[in-house]
């Protein structure tokens, strides 16, 4: 609780900050923080779990009748999104009951995409290597493992690495690194592949991370200049009541001093 505070008054300071003289932001934001969208653009043709269409956006109205209005309908679970307890732990916490200060943490990178291929898995010893670089994960840390498979997101069918048999093939995580990662306390997991997960073997993943409480967050874009320590990150879901999915606005800020 101490850790996911001092984040939350540190990102109300910067707010603040913000406040105070709103006609220089834009030089204080460049000079003192760096902002990063970790979010993939939704649209009818991202890839999703199934291979369906997850997003539809119909216009109902335009500019002639005065404003421009669309009528969406999407899956939960499309684009880049949070997983919460509940959507596979019964009774587990829902999308409406994550506290706000859970979804601000510092934010931990641990690249692997020098080496993830189709059927890499993220190990306990890429944990350990990085922090043998950056130091122990802090507790309410969110962990993204960052494997390089976004730049497969505009092509939804090497993205879903989906064989003959219906089995998938991209990065994943391994059930002993996500036991891991509970014991280092962190508030949730992240990653940039359809799921931690291939599903091949069940979901031991989801059922660690989840049963635990926290929260997982798939279908994330890492920028290449974002250190891989030291950023904080904003995951900000809809505010679905009893949801077990929803889609984020994902984002981390770098102090630059």
């Amino acid at each position: 609780m101490k850790i996911y505070m001092n984040t939350m008054l540190r990102l109300i300071s910067f707010l603040m900050m913000m406040l105070v003289d709103t006609t220089n932001v834009r030089a204080m934001d460049s000079k003192t923080y760096k902002v990063f969208d970790l979010t993939h653009e939704v649209s009818a043709e991202i890839p999703t779990w199934d291979g369906s269409c997850g997003f539809h956006a119909e216009k109902t109205a335009d500019y002639d009748s005065g404003f421009r209005v669309f009528h969406y309908e999407l899956v939960a679970g499309c684009g880049t999104h949070m997983d919460a307890p509940c959507h596979k732990i019964e009774g587990g916490a829902a999308i409406s009951d994550i506290r706000v200060e859970e979804l601000v943490s510092p934010l931990c990178i641990i690249d692997v995409s020098s080496k993830a291929g189709p059927n890499y898995t993220v190990s306990v010893d890429d944990i350990k290597a990085y922090e043998t670089t950056f130091g122990p994960i802090p507790p309410g840390a969110f962990v993204v493992t960052y494997t390089g498979w976004d730049k497969h997101w505009h092509t939804a069918k090497q993205y879903r690495a989906v064989d003959e048999k219906g089995d998938r093939h991209f990065p994943s995580i391994s059930r002993e690194a996500a036991s891991l990662l509970i014991e280092r306390n962190v508030s949730g997991i992240g990653i940039d592949t359809l799921s931690p997960d291939t599903g091949q073997n069940g979901f031991p993943v989801h059922e660690i991370i989840l049963g635990a409480g926290k929260i997982i967050v798939e279908n994330m874009t890492i920028p290449k200049d974002l250190p891989r320590s030291g950023a904080q990150s904003i995951i900000l879901p809809l505010k679905i009541k009893e949801g077990s999915e929803s889609p984020v606005r994902a984002i981390a800020i770098l102090n630059r001093n």
